[in-house]
């Protein structure tokens, strides 16, 4: 009966959300913004964003009793007029900085509620929703991809993508692309890809084509949800904004579709922009090198993953260019890509909306010292209240002059070489596989055939619950002398520091590496990383 009750509560939930959100996307899509609002919110933001952090902190953490960051700072011994001063004599970084070397942080582990929060001998544990912005207005609900675990529900509201569109509108100018043609190749809700869109019609520029992914839902009610919405603002688009374009559903055998349309913009003679994750540009390029089209003068914005050196040659091999962008779970914008950048992956931070430090207690791999990224949210409309939070990630952080718009509009901060630090384990070794991204796309391809995102390495549990590390290679990869391919894996994971020989006969006596011909697994939003972690066999 509790059950029901509660689907119940659920679905009247779901009903009153879809009925608060038309006249929120009414208004939203009747007040477009210009590119002189967009530059004058930006440097606005960017000189108030020391007393923004200070009024987040008053109203979610020392005025809200159960929050956890509560915790942590009572603990560190820190009261909001401490916080004030120290913001007011050392600047917001380096108090962040401080906080963090007095424990004031959360792992990427703890904030997912995935292990416990341990700080001078004291243990709680959170969950995601902890840091949920309170009575938030209207907007999506929209799913984490589940990269590397389970996928996280949160709600995107109207307003904050609203404050998104002023930097993407700035990205836009930057690498001229503000005219330009513009598709979407990603899935409908419960993915929370259309933000993309809304912020195009924000601006009110039309997106031409939505090359839509088919996401699995978990019911038939959350399927038929789900399309509600997204033809709710669909429609609202339609009616009240520039436009708005239909999903057309496509798989990957559909993706001569893309090329299709990119073809046809530069015979017109149009600049194009493609916005996808990483994996699913490279794997569009691809395709068109073997149909023997030209892709020249087309854009991917891409997301999700690394852009490493061997999707990139990919992307260029038909005559297209990509630009990074990089996000943080959640509907977070951490950066826009440089539109005069030294480093293909690196993106201006946008310190208007966030602040991000170095963690200052490094990890070590071996002989590598690796510093987590610290994120901290800046914005009342952001969906979350980060206040150092891990996203899994480190990368080089700098300060530079590139002469690009970001800049212009304040945005001097710079990341690139932007990698994940999460690891997979067997038999009590853990492994790193930031260091992966090079033998999987470039080596193994090279020697033994095929290209980015037909290797992909796999830990799961055999049938007698021995964890396992399967290098799952592409069935269309021809010819694949499996012996071989295992010997040279292990000789590249044995590399290095004198750690990883250890841990690599330890494996190998073991038995724990095996190949398999089966096609690597790829998130619901195409991302295909080089690990896979299957939570289905556990």
């Amino acid at each position: 009966m509790k059950n029901l009750y509660r689907t119940g509560k659920g679905a009247w939930k779901k009903i009153k959300g879809a009925y608060d959100l038309f006249p929120a996307l009414r208004d939203f899509f009747s007040a477009p913004i210009t590119l002189a609002q967009a530059e004058e919110q930006v440097k606005t933001n960017l000189a108030t964003r020391e007393e923004r952090f200070l009024a987040l902190a008053r109203s979610q953490v020392y005025e809200r009793p159960g929050s956890p960051y509560l915790n942590l700072l009572k603990l560190a011994g820190c009261e909001f007029s401490d916080l004030r001063t120290s913001v007011r004599r050392y600047g917001l970084e380096e108090t962040l900085v401080r906080l963090a070397q007095e424990g004031v942080y959360l792992t990427s582990d703890e904030f997912k509620g995935k292990k416990e929060v341990t700080r001078r001998g004291q243990s709680f544990r959170v969950s995601p929703e902890d840091f949920n912005r309170p009575n938030a207005p209207p907007g999506i609900v929209g799913h984490s991809s589940g990269t590397s675990n389970r996928p996280a529900s949160f709600m995107m509201s109207l307003d904050w993508i609203a404050t998104r569109a002023f930097a993407t509108a700035i990205f836009l100018r930057a690498h001229d692309l503000l005219s330009a043609s513009h598709a979407l190749y990603d899935a409908i809700l419960p993915a929370a890809a259309v933000d993309h869109l809304l912020a195009n019609a924000k601006m009110g520029r039309t997106t031409d084509r939505w090359f839509a992914r088919k996401v699995p839902s978990k019911s038939r009610l959350s399927y038929l949800h789900h399309s509600l919405i997204t033809h709710e603002i669909v429609f609202s688009g339609r009616w009240f904004g520039p436009g708005f374009p239909k999903p057309e559903f496509i798989g990957i055998p559909d993706i001569h579709r893309i090329i299709e349309w990119i073809v046809e913009q530069r015979r017109l003679k149009r600049t194009c922009l493609i916005t996808t994750v990483t994996s699913s540009a490279a794997r569009v390029c691809r395709a068109a090198a073997e149909l023997g089209a030209s892709l020249e003068g087309a854009k991917f914005y891409v997301a999700g993953e690394p852009f490493t050196e061997a999707k990139e040659a990919a992307i260029e091999k038909v005559g297209a260019s990509a630009v990074s962008r990089y996000s943080y779970g959640g509907g977070i914008p951490v950066g826009y890509g440089c539109a005069n950048p030294f480093d293909r992956d690196e993106v201006h931070v946008n310190k208007h909306l966030l602040a991000i430090i170095s963690h200052p207690n490094p990890l070590t791999y071996g002989a590598q010292l690796i510093r987590p990224l610290l994120l901290t949210t800046l914005h009342p409309t952001a969906p979350r209240f980060l206040l150092n939070v891990e996203n899994g990630d480190y990368a080089t952080l700098l300060e530079r002059r590139c002469g690009c718009a970001l800049e212009e509009a304040g945005l001097t901060l710079h990341l690139h070489r932007i990698r994940s630090f999460e690891k997979f384990t067997s038999e009590g070794m853990n492994y790193f596989y930031g260091d992966l991204f090079e033998l999987f796309e470039t080596i193994l391809p090279a020697e033994f055939g095929g290209g980015p995102g037909d290797y992909q390495l796999v830990e799961e549990e055999d049938s007698n619950g021995q964890t396992r590390l399967s290098l799952r290679v592409h069935p269309d990869v021809p010819n694949l002398n499996e012996r071989r391919l295992v010997s040279r894996l292990e000789e590249e994971l044995g590399r290095g520091h004198w750690e990883n020989q250890f841990r690599m006969n330890v494996w190998r006596d073991a038995g724990t590496l095996r190949v398999k011909r089966e096609v690597p697994h790829t998130s619901l939003r195409g991302k295909n990383l080089p690990l896979h972690i299957d939570r289905s066999s556990r």
